[in-house]
């Protein structure tokens, strides 16, 4: 067929949650290609799918069991395979230093590469469309196994005939932030990608640092978000505080938390509401207990993107916080601009690149104690009401200019390498 097809490898989307990104991006992948082939490599067989595709998009399930028992499984069915490969050992003892831990690691991760490409390659309706598209690119949404598994089927699979191409976030980009606190197969994935698409400066010059050899493959594309509607901020008669993320202890909650009783100590009438869920959700609550005065804090839970937006839409806000030790580029910042609600956040990643310090809000340091970013939150609650409302101006236009999804993705799907134009 004189065609092209995308084959887009996700952890799980569109099953489960996260990968809100590829909410917006989908439809405009489905304008550049023909054909669309997700396959989620972490869905198993109980997962639900979560979320429409558009119609020449369509998912392939593997059925991969990733929870403890699965990945045992994995470990089981390729070890052979992996230790007989050849110059496998040396390579891990060269990423990891000897370090057992690493080694242990490297050595499931060769596995699960495996058992993925394995499910993938031989998949009756893979190998159709594969067989079908004249023209074809792997688009890996992640810098780690997912990536993997791309260069596995380009190697392999289709014998270096196509393009591979990467994103890279956070925890699959910086080797800090991983398990382990590093990545393997990282010199072979770099090695046989066509392109390597950080979504921020910050995470483009940590890979240039770290593999110069390859920087001539390494540029910025950014993620975006959808705008909405822009909804009237004000701060009264409370000020607002909103926090959006999983609970894990990188997004440091306990620090708002801190903060947030800091202000009431000081007399300030401040609300706080946290949306999302996730694995540190109880210890959190227990701790908002326990340091502030019931009525003045919320949990939300867990929300769609759709619902998120909901809740902007008819809650009074007054400041998006997010006091992360550790970013790719936020999408809960993002979505805020878009509304046009004003933002204090960590200068971690790729925070600083969206959020202009003094303009739409306020960068904070890692190091900065509870203080400090109290003081930059008394000073939006005491600003004068035009000096406020300019703020919530200038973070729907800098939203239009640095995080707008229409134009980003529109950019990156002309941009790709090995595309002809339609």
């Amino acid at each position: 067929m004189d065609g092209r097809l995308l084959i887009l490898l996700t952890n799980y989307y569109p099953f489960h949650t996260g990968e809100e990104y590829l909410e917006r991006e989908i439809g405009i992948a489905c304008q550049a290609f023909d054909r669309v082939l997700v396959i989620p490599t972490m869905a198993g067989l109980p997962m639900r799918q979560t979320r429409p595709v558009p119609p020449n998009a369509e998912v392939l399930r593997l059925d991969v069991d990733c929870s403890a028992i699965g990945k045992a499984g994995m470990v089981l069915r390729q070890a052979g395979g992996v230790l007989a490969g050849t110059g496998w050992r040396e390579v891990a003892r060269q990423e990891t230093g000897c370090s057992p831990v690493k080694l242990a690691y490297a050595f499931y991760y060769r596995c699960r590469t495996e058992e993925v490409f394995r499910l993938i390659s031989r998949h009756p309706r893979f190998r159709q469309l594969a067989g079908e598209y004249r023209e074809k690119l792997l688009y890996s949404y992640w810098m780690q196994v997912t990536a993997s598994v791309a260069v596995r089927l380009k190697e392999r699979f289709f014998q270096g005939k196509v393009k591979a191409v990467t994103r890279g976030h956070r925890y699959d980009l910086y080797g800090y932030a991983a398990p382990c606190g590093f990545i393997p197969d990282r010199q072979r994935m770099l090695e046989w990608m066509d392109a390597v698409y950080p979504c921020s400066d910050d995470g483009a010059g940590y890979l240039c640092s770290h593999f110069p050899e390859y920087r001539e493959k390494i540029s910025v594309r950014r993620l975006g978000t959808s705008g909405g509607q822009p909804i009237r901020c004000s701060r009264e008669p409370a000020f607002q505080l909103v926090s959006c993320s999983v609970v894990r202890k990188v997004k440091r909650l306990d620090r708002i938390i801190g903060v947030v009783a800091a202000l009431l100590a000081d007399g300030y009438p401040v609300r706080w509401t946290h949306l999302g869920g996730g694995p540190e959700l109880q210890a959190v609550r227990k701790l908002a207990g326990r340091r502030l005065p019931e009525g003045c804090y919320s949990f939300a839970g867990q929300m769609s993107n759709a619902e998120v937006f909901g809740w902007y839409q008819s809650h009074p806000v007054s400041c998006l916080i997010n006091l992360s030790d550790s970013e790719g580029v936020p999408v809960s910042i993002m979505e805020a601009m878009g509304l046009g609600i004003p933002v204090i956040a960590t200068d971690a990643g790729g925070s600083g690149e969206i959020v202009a310090d003094g303009q739409n809000g306020y960068l904070v340091g890692r190091g900065m104690t509870v203080e400090q970013i109290k003081e930059r939150v008394e000073k939006m609650i005491g600003m004068d009401e035009a000096s406020y409302q300019a703020l919530c101006g200038h973070s729907r236009r800098l939203w239009r200019e640095r995080a707008d999804a229409e134009k980003l993705y529109a950019d990156f799907y002309r941009q790709l390498p090995g595309r002809g134009e339609r």
